[in-house]
């Protein structure tokens, strides 16, 4: 039953082409919004190096449009028509963040690959491409990652004055605090 239950094409086989959202949908009248994390890694696996995200990166991962990490894993679906347009529901980007390695040698600055992150999560592209998207949350810790094998700092908050210039440059409309 489980295996048939994550078979979501029903072709017999667990692969790629398989919805991964589909098993864990419990039903409209138990969901009041849906969501998802979405992170830049890099532009290719193995993880770790310092990579500009390419334009568009963010709605791709939204909308399960080929990206060159995600090439040969399948097909991914449309999450935000599905889950969001396709159930009315708000949508919520859980965590996100764009993976910054000091011991990385080349490519951008900290500064300049998590700003092109955050430009690409809170452009007006996207807040028109995706007008259910209604909350965002930057992942504001420092961890061990596994994936790169060291401690990474996803803060924005680390660096005071990129945080205050990027929050600063957001789009009217995108942002809203607690008591406003």
């Amino acid at each position: 039953d489980d295996y048939t239950g994550l078979d979501t094409n029903g072709d017999g086989t667990l692969d790629g082409h398989d919805d991964p959202y589909a098993p864990y949908y419990p039903g409209d009248d138990a969901v009041d919004w849906v969501g998802m994390s979405l992170y830049h890694w890099g532009n290719a696996y193995p993880w770790g190096e310092n990579e500009l995200p390419p334009s568009g990166k963010f709605g791709a991962l939204l909308t399960g449009e080929p990206i060159v990490e995600h090439a040969e894993s399948g097909s991914v679906p449309d999450f935000y028509a599905t889950y969001a347009d396709g159930h009315d529901k708000p949508m919520a980007i859980i965590e996100t963040a764009a993976l910054y390695d000091p011991a990385a040698t080349g490519g951008p600055t900290e500064a300049e690959l998590k700003s092109a992150w955050f430009g690409e999560v809170f452009s007006e592209a996207t807040r028109t491409q995706f007008p259910r998207l209604s909350m965002i949350n930057w992942f504001e810790w420092r961890k061990d990652e596994p994936e790169v094998g060291r401690v990474i700092d996803w803060r924005l908050s680390a660096d005071t004055d990129l945080a205050r210039s990027l929050l600063g440059a957001v789009p009217q409309g995108w942002l809203h605090f607690a008591g406003e």
